[in-house]
């Protein structure tokens, strides 16, 4: 499975969960202001209240539908300007004994009654899927990423002094990990003294690798030297000798 499957399965479960959840909760809170509405219309028409009573309010609730809602709601006369309350029912008005009244009825109740007066048993379902797929990919890509950093060969090194040589990609590098430049000749010699295990080559040995059938094989050995010495003992602490019929590798003594 790649990164961006799980992603895209991830949003493709929490984005319907989200909307679904919104709107269930926005048709509860539309549901709730219906079932008010309902509830005072015959309230006002059974009692024709000229003020809020205990009375009065047990008819309300007694019109409820939505049983959260019996012990938050109330009553209250008001007047016919828009209230400052959004969340409220539709203003009634009637006349009583001369007198034009108005009333309004309040829900009254919390964010967290809404949420549970609307249906949220599929949102919840695919919210939880969400998250437990998102767990999931992340643990599974997780070992996977173990598993191919496990199984990656590593890349052998030969080291001598603060000199080192990378076997796969055929390079040199200093101490601070900067490559160091060779010849294609140079590189060729300086593999030859890195891969032995005492670091030493004989004249012969290398002729015959570098210049084979050459008759100033030695010659142009000699010179190669000459010219290699100075990069290799500017770049580190390794220094190229000559040791008894052939070349060799050593550090510089401080």
């Amino acid at each position: 499975m790649k990164p961006i499957t799980a992603i895209i399965v991830f949003f493709s479960l929490m984005f319907p969960a989200l909307f679904l959840g919104y709107n269930n909760y926005a048709e509860a809170k539309e549901n709730i202001i219906k079932d008010v509405n309902q509830a005072l219309a015959k309230t006002v028409i059974y009692k024709m209240p000229t003020k809020i009573t205990e009375d009065t309010l047990q008819v309300f609730k007694s019109n409820l539908q939505i049983n959260q809602l019996k012990e938050t709601s109330y009553l209250s006369l008001c007047t016919e300007e828009p209230s400052r309350i959004t969340f409220c029912s539709d203003t009634v008005s009637f006349k009583t004994k001369g007198e034009r009244l108005y009333i309004r009825a309040y829900p009254n109740c919390s964010k967290a009654t809404i949420f549970d007066i609307s249906e949220q048993s599929i949102p919840g379902a695919l919210l939880t899927i969400s998250i437990l797929w998102g767990m999931f990919s992340m643990i599974y890509l997780r070992r996977k990423e173990n598993a191919m950093i496990l199984a990656t060969p590593v890349c052998p090194t030969v080291s001598f002094g603060n000199l080192s040589y990378s076997v796969s990609s055929g390079q040199f590098y200093n101490e601070q990990k900067e490559e160091i430049y060779f010849t294609p000749m140079q590189l060729s010699f300086m593999k030859m003294l890195m891969e032995k295990e005492n670091k030493k080559v004989a004249v012969e040995e290398i002729c015959d690798k570098l210049w084979p059938r050459k008759d100033n094989a030695r010659e142009s050995l000699y010179t190669l030297v000459r010219r290699l010495k100075p990069i290799v003992e500017s770049n580190s602490n390794v220094k190229i000798v000559s040791d008894k019929g052939g070349y060799a590798l050593t550090t510089k003594k401080h």
